[in-house]
């Protein structure tokens, strides 16, 4: 049971913090679906290339954050606007 509650994917995350105490401390300010929200897209961030291909993860990063943005009052074609906008820079060479 050990390691179905604490996987080698969310070791180390911060050297030094249990993931969960991590998780409490990032999403006090938030409540409800927002806090939810928020969660998903932390947890997947900090996990990244760790457990799943690093693609697979950004894409729920991506999921999350858009049902964040849309919760927010954001229109769902602005989100995809944002998406567009940086595939565009990223095929015009301007990525990260």
């Amino acid at each position: 049971m050990k390691k179905a509650v604490s996987p080698k994917h969310y070791k180390d995350i911060v050297p030094g913090y249990q993931y969960m105490n991590l998780m409490v401390y990032l999403l006090k300010d938030f409540v409800g679906v927002e806090s939810h929200l928020m969660g998903q897209i932390y947890k997947y961030l900090m996990r990244y290339g760790k457990k799943d291909s690093k693609t697979q993860e950004l894409g729920k990063v991506l999921w999350y954050t858009s049902h964040l943005m849309v919760g927010q009052g954001a229109k769902p074609e602005e989100v995809n606007e944002i998406v567009k906008e940086a595939i565009d820079a990223y095929r015009k060479g301007n990525n990260l």
